[in-house]
């Protein structure tokens, strides 16, 4: 179980906490680190301490890279990136909204709570911060190992995936989910474009990974690739009209 705060392994050199709102994904590699997410707003301290915990200073993280915008994955950015001084990436279509350059918008779909939570949203999405590294898919990002960006848009613009060869992992951030043990696509009521998230979930097919690690589940590290392909041949056979 992954307990608040508390890095856990999933793999040498890949670790996953639970930060404010959403896990963190931590990649070791020499004597650099670097951070997948941020967390929402408050989740500096934890994070520190969970770098602290694996023997990481603040200055060895040289990357943040982010999945995307919504506000539990980039709230404790600003803080964070200013503890550790490290470059932040993320996708092109999402560093306006990161950089506080674009508006920020709600993530749900539905109107009536849209509207009753805009104003909180837009303080949970904390002080823009400059993205140093946009991406590109298939984009590798400034690390001493391999990890490269797989552009998923549709939950967000931006959503992004990042490979990890060496892991066999795949790091999804709300890409895709994983509920009472099945692997789904993301959840509706806060994805921009249902119809092009689930179709970008193609483009993780070629990649050869055996392990998912999530942003609000713990990782999938059995037949993860098997799954997803199982997924993709539902939604599929769901989405072709009938004879």
């Amino acid at each position: 179980m992954l307990r608040f705060g508390s890095p856990t392994r999933v793999a040498p050199g890949l670790h996953q906490l639970r930060a404010v709102a959403s896990r963190v994904t931590i990649v070791t590699a020499g004597k650099s680190a670097l951070v997948i997410d941020a967390g929402a707003r408050g989740s500096v301290g934890i994070v520190l301490w969970g770098l602290e915990a694996l023997g990481i200073r603040p200055e060895q993280v040289s990357v943040i890279a982010i999945t995307h915008h919504h506000p539990d994955h980039t709230g404790g950015l600003a803080r964070l990136s200013q503890e550790t001084g490290a470059r932040v990436a993320a996708h092109r279509l999402d560093a306006g909204v990161i950089a506080g350059l674009e508006p920020k918008p709600d993530p749900y779909r539905n109107e009536l709570v849209a509207g009753v939570t805009r104003p909180i949203v837009r303080v949970l999405y904390g002080d823009g911060v400059r993205v140093d590294t946009p991406l590109e898919d298939g984009d590798v990002l400034p690390f001493e190992e391999e990890v490269r960006a797989v552009h998923v848009p549709g939950h967000t613009p931006g959503s992004t995936c990042y490979y990890i060869p060496s892991k066999g992992a795949v790091v999804v951030g709300d890409a895709l989910q994983r509920r009472f043990r099945r692997l789904g696509p993301p959840a509706e009521g806060v994805t921009a474009d249902n119809r092009m998230a689930r179709e970008s979930l193609k483009r993780l097919l070629p990649l050869d990974f055996h392990t998912i690690c999530f942003s609000h589940y713990p990782p999938l590290e059995e037949n993860a690739h098997g799954e997803l392909e199982l997924l993709v041949e539902r939604m599929t056979v769901a989405s072709t009209p009938s004879p």
